[in-house]
């Protein structure tokens, strides 16, 4: 990549942190609504990962390149890709166990069921397909908590192998989107095991995780969640 290709991503990386930056503070003041705002707060986050990782390349490019740890990447990669198969099969799997059309927390018709269906189905195969899904159920329920809960950890996922500076942005964001899902149904365990999955696996921090461990557990999530919990977080423990 050529240095004025790299100015350019630079210059849009400063913007959009930028209006990160503005949008937090409109959202604070009450200047925008909370459904424009996780749209804005969403798609201003996936285009800063997407311009930092391509600034992340370029600079990988040139001949003076920065060196990885390429085993903890291996690492990450290896268990980032155990948790996404693991869970979309999860998903698609207990979605087959409502009756058709409902939805995880009481089911309406129409597009919102079918874009949460075909969501659950590709999650593990698509993610990217599985995001714009969601992200299209939050533009008509922003406080639907499944699809806050699943954005929100397919962020935290698409954060693997960015910047310090975009992995720590994506992951602040996730933790939001997964709060809110909390928020809007406390009882509803996913949001609880994903953030216990994000503090003990993409943040290293065991002691975080922990009471994400114990909310999960305790509202029963089926089977394969809590396996699936106490394989890869150390604190999770075998009974609620």
């Amino acid at each position: 990549m050529n240095p004025d290709r790299l100015a350019e991503l630079e210059e849009e990386r400063r913007f959009l942190l930028r209006s990160l930056d503005d949008l937090e503070r409109e959202y604070a003041a009450g200047d925008v609504d909370e459904a424009d705002y996780v749209t804005l707060r969403d798609g201003y986050t996936v285009r800063a990962a997407a311009v930092l990782r391509a600034i992340d390349e370029g600079k990988a490019a040139l001949p003076t390149r920065r060196v990885r740890s390429w085993p903890r990447l291996v690492a990450v990669v290896a268990v980032v890709a155990l948790i996404a198969v693991g869970l979309g099969w999860w998903v698609a799997r207990s979605s087959g166990q409502r009756l058709p059309g409902q939805e995880l927390s009481g089911g309406i018709p129409g597009d919102v069921s079918a874009q949460l269906t075909e969501a659950r189905l590709v999650l593990g195969t698509d993610p990217l397909r599985a995001q714009e899904l969601y992200n299209q159920v939050l533009e008509e329920r922003p406080d639907h908590p499944e699809a806050l809960t699943y954005s929100g950890w397919l962020l935290a996922i698409n954060s693997l192998g960015a910047s310090e500076e975009v992995r720590a942005l994506a992951l602040d964001t996730a933790r939001a989107s997964l709060a809110r899902a909390i928020e809007s149904d406390p009882s509803y365990a996913d949001p609880h095991c994903l953030l216990a999955v994000i503090e003990a696996n993409f943040s290293d921090d065991p002691a975080a995780a922990e009471p994400f461990v114990q909310a999960c557990l305790d509202r029963n999530p089926p089977a394969d969640m809590r396996g699936l919990i106490q394989e890869l977080v150390p604190t999770a423990t075998s009974t609620p």
